[in-house]
Formats: C-alpha cells, sequence, structure tokens
C-alpha cells in the first residue's frame, strides 16, 4: 500500500517507514482523491503493478508522468491536430 501511494497519491513519502500514522495519511490520501471508492482504487492500482496484469494492460494507461502528459495531449487535440475544449 505504501509503494503504491507514493507511486500515485504522495510521493514526498517515498523511502518512509510505514507506521500506523502513516497508513492513515495515505488512507486519508485515498479517500481525498477517490471518495467511496478508494478500497476499489487501491486494489485496482495494486493489480495493475502485478507482472502478470502489466503484460496485458496497454502502455497508455500505465501512469508515467510522461504517459499522463501524452494522454493528456491526445484527449484535447482532435485527428487534424486541432486542440478542442473538454468540460470537466
Amino acid at each position: 500500500m505504501g509503494k503504491i501511494a507514493t507511486k500515485y497519491l504522495i510521493p514526498e513519502l517515498a523511502g518512509a517507514r510505514l507506521t500506523h500514522k502513516l497508513c492513515s495519511h495515505v488512507a486519508d490520501a485515498f479517500v481525498s482523491k477517490y471518495g467511496k471508492f478508494a478500497g476499489w482504487a487501491q486494489t485496482l492500482l495494486f493489480i495493475a503493478e502485478l507482472p502478470s496484469q502489466k503484460k496485458i494492460i496497454p502502455p497508455e494507461f500505465w501512469a508515467t508522468e510522461e504517459n499522463q502528459d501524452a494522454n493528456i495531449k491526445a484527449s484535447t487535440t482532435d485527428a487534424k491536430g486541432s486542440s478542442k475544449v473538454i468540460a470537466p
């Protein structure tokens, strides 16, 4: 849980020892970001990190800054390369 949280939510805690207080902070971070789906999110992020699953998950879904930037650009640009506005 700690590695997933530092990778996706709170990178500033990388390398920190997982204490009871830190576990509470991680749980709060998941709830803050995913709300009532925090448990599902944690489970899916964990499963996505398993080597057997990485083989079947398309690279565009991997959570890296480069992929996130590319996905954002792709979602805001149409096939002709024109920018489009996406409503939140």
